[in-house]
């Protein structure tokens, strides 16, 4: 009888653990699937300066704990890839250049610019080999010329050639990315490479390219924050904590700047020398005005012109800048 009654208590405990456990099963799902995401996942590439730089200093994790969350960090070579990764529901809030976000948008990528990246604007440019006989723009008639389709680099090459009466039909334009454009200019594969900072910077470090043009004075060079539309809807007060995060890291960088270098070249393994370059003359606003919409709407136009883009859309629908409004920054 008393190894009956043992027996009956026994199992009436496990039954007990047995409940608490689902239970625990329960309130751990409905948390998750609740008010806020458990983890953030954030996509950032070799030219996401303010990205890395608070990824270093652990800036964005202090400011998603306060809300409960975790930062996983993504990494990506490219823009274009980073939205392919949104499309997959693989990156949350990711740091992109002008052009992948629109042509996201085209799409039917659901994502939203939410602000400004700082950036210098001078990031773009156009490199021939040192010893080309390319000398200016004009010389870039009938020449191949290797930019990554969709990037920034795309539109701003369009924009160098338009005031000299030349389109994109008068070069021949071969896709590559960044990093295999340098070795495609060295090998005698293309005349030219469009390309941004730092990988451009590094190619004239090394003395292996020639700047023939860069984008310091050419409008519309956007580097920009985004967010999967789906994700900022449910989670608001992420997407704000992520903008939060930013503006440290940003009064971090204006404030420390040797420092941030620093921790710039260890985070993505360029050199100081290199990095530096980078870093100079940063617009750090991360405000979207008026006229960075219309701008956008400028390269938009550009897109769905040369075939890049099919579908068209209000420009106006990849902004929300109520998120800055809600984190309250100006």
């Amino acid at each position: 009888m008393d190894k009956l009654r043992l027996r009956f208590e026994i199992k009436s405990f496990l039954g007990v653990l047995a409940s608490w456990r689902w239970m625990g099963l329960f309130l751990l799902v409905s948390r998750v699937w609740g008010q806020e995401a458990s983890v953030v996942r954030i996509g950032y590439q070799p030219s996401s300066s303010v990205l890395l730089v608070g990824k270093a200093k652990g800036i964005y994790e202090e400011e998603f704990a306060k809300v409960g969350a975790k930062v996983l960090w993504v990494p990506f070579l490219s823009g274009p890839v980073m939205i392919e990764a949104a499309a997959g529901d693989r990156v949350d809030l990711m740091g992109v250049g002008n052009m992948p976000a629109i042509v996201a948008r085209a799409g039917g990528i659901d994502v939203k610019v939410i602000a400004k990246a700082a950036f210098n604007p001078a990031t773009n440019a156009v490199l021939v080999r040192p010893n080309s006989p390319i000398r200016s723009l004009g010389d870039l008639k009938g020449k191949k010329i290797a930019a990554q389709v969709g990037s920034s680099v795309h539109y701003f090459l369009y924009q160098l050639l338009t005031p000299l009466g030349l389109s994109m039909g008068d070069v021949e334009l071969v896709n590559l990315a960044g990093p295999d454009q340098g070795p495609a200019l060295m090998g005698g594969d293309v005349d030219a490479i469009v390309l941004w900072m730092p990988y451009r910077t590094q190619l004239e470090k090394a003395g292996k390219a020639r700047v023939l043009a860069d984008s310091a004075h050419v409008p519309g060079g956007l580097s920009l924050y985004a967010v999967r539309n789906a994700f900022g809807t449910r989670y608001s007060t992420l997407v704000e904590a992520f903008l939060r995060a930013t503006r440290k890291t940003n009064d971090f960088m204006r404030r420390h700047p040797k420092e941030a270098l620093e921790l710039l070249a260890q985070a993505s393994q360029f050199p100081k020398e290199v990095l530096a370059e980078s870093l100079k003359g940063f617009d750090w606003s991360m405000e979207l005005t008026d006229r960075d919409i219309r701008e956008m709407k400028d390269i938009k136009d550009f897109l769905r012109t040369n075939g890049v883009i099919r579908k068209d859309f209000q420009i106006e629908d990849l902004f929300d800048k109520s998120f800055l409004e809600k984190a309250r920054i100006p």
